[in-house]
């Protein structure tokens, strides 16, 4: 093997390599989209409520955005051992969440705070009077989830199927090689 088939071997090995990675981080971004998705629309199709303990409250403020109310809480439920906070598709725990002012200050007096959870995974859940988080964040997850895998996946299924290059022979050899014609040996 030359020295050029070689390099061109080792090129061709990076190129799958960096797609097949691409591949795998689009799909992640897209599963995590499709779950943020699917989770968000069942909790607001229904769920229990349940009263949580406030762990801690904050107040946030942002140029962009303005104030924000925000409170920490967990739950447990009858029969379980397990705490529930608010989470994430991550598999963060104990995220902070935004309420209207009035709910934040009752939240923050009586130290409880009414939340909407699903029975089937309480770690989908959020206070009842929160506003939905918007469906855009999950979505637009899933949508560039979708624009790095999809390329990734149709290039990478083209290098694979594609014709490998003939040989390289020399110019002497192909003169040589073909019919009809007398070599100068």
């Amino acid at each position: 093997m030359t020295d050029t088939q070689a390099g061109d071997r080792t090129s061709l090995l990076g190129v799958i390599l960096g797609l097949s990675v691409g591949v795998l981080i689009g799909g992640g971004v897209t599963y995590l989209g499709v779950d943020a998705t699917a989770a968000e629309l069942r909790l607001r199709s229904g769920g229990d409520i349940v009263e949580a303990d406030v762990l801690d409250t904050r107040v946030m403020k942002a140029r962009n955005t303005g104030t924000t109310y925000e409170v920490r809480y967990a739950f447990t439920l009858a029969g379980a051992a397990e705490t529930y906070t608010l989470s994430d598709g991550t598999g963060r725990e104990g995220l902070w969440t935004a309420l209207p002012v009035a709910d934040w200050e009752a939240a923050r007096a009586s130290g409880k705070v009414a939340v909407r959870y699903l029975p089937g995974d309480p770690w989908v859940s959020r206070p009842v009077n929160a506003a939905a988080p918007p469906l855009g964040d999950s979505i637009a997850g899933l949508v560039l989830g979708l624009l790095i895998a999809l390329p990734c996946l149709l290039l990478l299924v083209r290098v694979l199927i594609r014709r490998p290059p003939p040989p390289l022979v020399a110019a002497s050899e192909e003169v040589r090689a073909r019919p009809g014609r007398r070599s100068a040996d």
